[in-house]
């Protein structure tokens, strides 16, 4: 069908309906800007969806954000959702490292770290000595550390390894030395050079938190929340996804693959698969950098560097949704694996990255009398596994687990019987979550640079920039449209004339959604 926007120049195409495209094109509309979003696959939402299968409610990607999350709370309240916010359970605040054959709870604070067997007594004065080391920053020419070699100044090696590689292989799915540290946590790192030291930076900031609150500091939209708890939508991060499909309504294209784009006569051109070309004068690409990067290299002259674009790596998740019976799980969010103790097993056994005990989380994920897990697993090392085998693997890994919990917690969780699966599915990722490796932040912003000056109204805006989390995807969608409409407020409409070579033809079948 023909889009109203592709009778003429469109004032900003976005390539890609993932959140930070959702959020851009939500943006812009707002600010009165006419908008089409183009996206190659059958739905929008990209990784971020949530699904529904005998009667358990999964999620094909994210599983929560910390109620801090400034940008998704905004997000809801600007798309009319904020009531439908729900905050997670008081027990999701434990989580469990699974070593040494048991799954021990990570500690909380001071007093439990003292006391926790996960740390030897070497690492934990390490550790608590922390602020008596003042952190230096390298100089302007020096190499960005990985986040390995960061944190072991601070903290040592041991307990560097064992917490932050473990919470490292859960969010990126990467090892800790694959990540540069100021590249990948750029506000950790800032803090703690801004401070000079990790602690000293956690605390300045718990007392500016306090003077927020005293000083009666305007507080989020949706539920009260401490700041330890997590939260989602009642029906899971689907309902934030149809609420920007709904206020985008008339604008998204979907099975709307772009084949090339190019400058044109007023600006931009998306041309499509099907050989129709449409005419914009910003030109937003909200890909993953393996899809961003040929389309750039098509239209972009030879002196641009577009190295750190094509090298950018990614990781392939596999993920294995699990309903259950017979399986009563430990009381908390869920557990890690540290990458020295993965090293231990078997090379040919595939090992869970970690798990999330979903049905522990939030309330109504799963049938009363049941429960359910997501088991996460590195994309290659389980590649040959198909169906139930997949399925059987996750199983034997929440078998370890349960195990262990009662190896480290005796008389608790009885198990008469092995679980037995009531649903189960399995979602497989590939280019799912880029590695900001060591100087990839530095590479990129030159790169955004160097497009700002060689290919005016291109903007790129996937996550290989600004952040891998949900909310750091809405923040550099909105951020990204920003630029755009300060770019067009200063530029001249397209005249008639300029418009006359497009070609206009129907969107293909998969219409606009």
């Amino acid at each position: 069908m023909d889009h109203p926007a592709t009778k003429d120049v469109t004032d900003v195409i976005v390539v890609g309906a993932g959140l930070t495209g959702l959020a851009c094109a939500r943006e812009l509309r707002q600010r009165g800007l006419r908008v089409l979003v183009l996206e190659a696959g059958k739905r929008i939402g990209g990784v971020v969806g949530t699904f529904e299968k005998n009667g358990f409610l999964f999620e094909s990607g994210p599983n929560t954000v910390p109620a801090s999350a400034r940008g998704v709370r905004e997000a809801a309240a600007d798309l009319g959702i904020e009531g439908q916010l729900v905050t997670s359970r008081p027990e999701a605040k434990r989580r469990y490292l699974f070593m040494n054959g048991g799954l021990h709870e990570l500690p909380s604070g001071p007093r439990s770290l003292l006391k926790t067997p996960i740390l030897s007594s070497k690492a934990k004065r390490r550790l608590m000595t922390e602020p008596l080391r003042r952190f230096v920053q390298g100089g302007p020419r020096a190499p960005e550390p990985t986040f390995e070699e960061f944190l072991a100044e601070r903290i040592g090696s041991e307990t560097t390894r064992t917490l932050a590689g473990a919470f490292v292989r859960g969010v990126y799915a990467a090892e800790i030395e694959d990540l540069g540290a100021k590249s990948a946590f750029p506000r950790l790192y800032a803090m703690c050079s801004e401070h000079g030291g990790l602690i000293r930076g956690l605390m300045a900031r718990g007392r500016a938190a306090k003077r927020e609150r005293k000083n009666g500091a305007i507080p989020l939209p949706g539920p009260r929340t401490s700041s330890t708890d997590l939260i989602s939508f009642a029906g899971g991060f689907r309902t934030l996804i149809d609420a920007y499909g709904r206020a985008l309504e008339g604008a998204v294209s979907t099975s709307t693959p772009v084949a090339e784009i190019d400058r044109g006569p007023g600006g931009w051109r998306a041309v499509l698969e099907s050989g129709e070309s449409l005419a914009c004068r910003e030109l937003v690409l909200a890909v993953p950098a393996p899809t961003a990067h040929p389309l750039v290299a098509l239209c972009a002259p030879e002196r641009l560097d577009l190295d750190g674009l094509r090298d950018v790596r990614h990781a392939a998740v596999t993920a294995v949704h699990l309903g259950l019976e017979g399986a009563p799980l430990p009381p908390g969010f869920g557990f890690l694996v540290p990458p020295d103790e993965e090293a231990k097993s078997d090379p040919r056994t595939p090992r869970v990255l970690g798990m999330l005990f979903i049905s522990n989380i939030f309330p109504g994920r799963a049938p009363s009398g049941t429960t359910s897990i997501t088991a996460m697993f590195l994309g290659g090392e389980v590649a040959d596994l198909i169906g139930d085998r997949l399925v059987d693997r996750a199983v034997v890994e929440l078998e370890k687990a349960l195990t262990g919990f009662r190896a480290t917690h005796s008389g608790q969780l009885e198990m008469l019987s092995p679980p037995r699966v009531v649903a189960s599915h399995v979602q497989r990722w590939t280019d799912v979550i880029p590695r900001y490796a060591p100087g990839h932040a530095d590479r990129m912003e030159k790169l955004a640079a160097s497009c700002t000056r060689m290919l005016p109204g291109l903007h790129l805006a996937g996550s290989y920039v600004g952040g891998v989390s949900v909310d750091d995807r809405i923040k550099v969608g909105r951020a990204t449209a920003e630029v755009a409409h300060g770019r067009l407020a200063h530029l001249p409409e397209p005249h008639e004339e300029e418009t006359e070579h497009v070609h206009r033809e129907p969107l293909p079948k998969g219409g606009v959604s």
